[in-house]
């Protein structure tokens, strides 16, 4: 733990996928210029198990993963050059003018590119859903379920 300036900074390192960065340059609302770099991630954990499928069987609750946002340097966006990609995140946690804990993206490096495919659960029925017969299982081509 870093003691700085009468805050507690807790740094840390994680995997995290990117899924989209874009640098930008615009007038904040004084008219004075700023520029940086929007990144869209989620954490990945070692082997992606922070991925797992998170699945609900009630509508009226969320599923899926959520991404993170944040802003960071012009700088870090040339340590961005592919995405979707895993790259190691370096973190700084400190807690806000709330409160509570916020986690900033201090710095990145490139770990690998991602593959990303399809994937049929064998018995999954969901009412409306397509199917692919299993004679076209890794091509192309699905019907609607008879339900």
């Amino acid at each position: 733990m870093d003691l700085m300036s009468n805050s507690m900074e807790v740094k840390t390192k994680a995997k995290i996928l990117v899924l989209f960065a874009n640098a930008y340059s615009m007038l904040d609302g004084q008219g004075r210029p700023m520029s940086g770099c929007s990144v869209h991630y989620l954490f990945w954990g070692e082997n992606g198990e922070q991925l797992l499928t998170q699945s609900v069987w009630d509508p009226t609750k969320p599923v899926g993963i959520q991404r993170a946002k944040c802003s960071i340097s012009m700088e870090l966006r040339e340590k961005i050059p592919v995405a979707p990609a895993i790259y190691e995140g370096d973190f700084l946690m400190s807690v806000g003018g709330d409160g509570k804990p916020v986690l900033k993206l201090q710095d990145i490096a490139y770990v690998s590119n991602v593959e990303f495919k399809a994937k049929v659960i064998p018995g999954l029925q969901i009412p409306g859903m397509l199917v692919q017969e299993p004679e076209a299982a890794g091509k192309a081509g699905s019907k609607a379920a008879n339900n």
